[in-house]
């Protein structure tokens, strides 16, 4: 059941969509990417849940395309690893590579989410937090495709609830969906009978549509019966299943009264798109779409041109040239602020006021 949180009428409707951006935003800010680049997986010294070796020796056919392909960086090989031919040629099993890749994406995720949970209460004055605290009651819905729990940590923190399908969750707070799969999220228990996991893998399971949990934080770094995870590159397998088709209906009911997106730090890959479009196609199209990247992709820009679109590019999240934060409402009334009389469907703030200032 999903309860509404009783707000001024007039205050906005805003609902977050989250890419890798806000991720490598926190991490440069916190000092984090120095020792785990969140676009370098492969760097980082992961060890087997099962063994206590290094876990790329437990995955042989990952470890074979990650050698062999050593010179590219990491989404290069991992669409490697979705590439049957090249799989072909190194006499590989391209189900049990992406599975491996599923499994390796998981454990090294959860290994990075925990350093960045235990980094992030030392960094509660990093923009985005500032500005997800400031807004909490009118964020009504958000939409993740990061692995991580950066947004849940800072949702928990600034007690905003969220739920999503995990049959252990809650079931109270604003909808959040995370349909690329989470390193919190496994298969319900027994759902598939079987040996206990453990690596190297005895049994390729993957792609099978059975009910979730959500796992402890300590619990992360265990070893999956099935993981969770979207390979980089790879289209959504999980799009109609029954953790994630319901959670989108739930997230688009919320979309109808939504008057600002924020994309933050999305790239719009080409095998996101149908995704990102679907989000564009329900909302409002007087809702104002804020675009948080400081390179914004020019095919995101070309698509909601015509719409009221803001872009906030700043490096260190929603601030201006004067480190304020960027506001969506009047902090004294928490109104929604005023439209601009020029008709742009923007605030007067964002818009005409510019030129004022």
């Amino acid at each position: 059941m999903i309860l509404k949180s009783v707000n001024n009428k007039n205050a906005p409707n805003i609902s977050l969509v989250v890419g890798n951006g806000m991720s490598m935003g926190f991490d440069y800010f916190s000092g984090l990417a120095k020792e785990w680049d969140s676009q370098s997986p492969f760097s980082w010294n992961i060890n087997c849940p099962s063994n206590g070796h290094g876990f790329l020796e437990s995955l042989p056919c990952l470890k074979k395309i990650v050698e062999k392909y050593k010179s590219e960086n990491d989404f290069d090989i991992f669409a490697k690893v979705l590439d049957k031919t090249v799989c072909s040629d190194l006499k590989i099993d391209p189900f049990r590579t992406s599975i491996e890749a599923r499994h390796y994406l998981t454990i090294a995720f959860s290994e990075y989410t925990k350093r960045q949970l235990y980094i992030l209460k030392k960094n509660m004055e990093w923009p985005w937090y500032k500005w997800i605290k400031s807004h909490k009651n009118e964020i009504k819905s958000a939409f993740s495709l990061n692995y991580d729990l950066l947004l849940e940590s800072i949702l928990d923190d600034v007690g905003r609830e969220y739920y999503s399908f995990q049959l252990n969750h809650h079931g109270y707070g604003i909808p959040l969906v995370k349909p690329h799969g989470s390193v919190d999220f496994e298969i319900q228990p027994n759902s598939i009978v079987g040996n206990k996991p453990i690596y190297p893998l005895q049994n390729n399971i993957d792609l099978n549509d059975t009910s979730i949990i959500r796992l402890n934080i300590d619990d992360l770094a265990n070893a999956r019966v099935q993981p969770l995870c979207i390979v980089p590159n790879e289209s959504n397998k999980y799009s109609d299943y029954q953790w994630v088709e319901p959670a989108n209906k739930m997230y688009k009911l919320e979309l109808a009264g939504c008057t600002h997106c924020v994309f933050i730090g999305i790239s719009y890959w080409e095998c996101d798109r149908p995704e990102i479009d679907s989000i564009l196609d329900a909302l409002p199209k007087s809702a104002q779409i804020i675009v948080a990247n400081p390179n914004p992709p020019v095919e995101f820009l070309e698509k909601v041109k015509g719409r009221p679109v803001m872009k906030w590019e700043s490096y260190d999240g929603p601030i201006d040239m004067d480190n304020n934060l960027l506001f969506l409402k009047e902090l004294k009334t928490g109104k929604t602020l005023q439209s601009c009389f020029c008709r742009s469907g923007l605030s007067y703030r964002y818009c005409c006021g510019l030129k004022t200032q």
